[in-house]
């Protein structure tokens, strides 16, 4: 791997966390307003939807950029 190759994945994991942080906002925010926020209180569980959903994202996608890259 080259370092054009070894960029465009790091490029491509913090476009998929960027991502990743938008749609965990999202589907945290709905789980919060249907089932309540929990013991855990609503700024715990929205980081954790957050943070779960950015590294999942973030992750596949740096794969994937290195896979159709090579």
């Amino acid at each position: 791997m080259n370092s054009s190759s070894l960029e465009r994945a790091r490029d491509s994991a913090l476009m998929g966390g960027t991502i990743g942080l938008c749609i965990g906002l999202v589907f945290g925010t709905v789980t919060v307003i249907r089932n309540g926020p929990g013991r855990n209180g609503v700024v715990q569980t929205l980081g954790r939807y957050m943070i779960s959903s950015s590294a999942t994202f973030g992750f596949f996608m740096g794969v994937g950029s290195v896979v159709r890259n090579d």
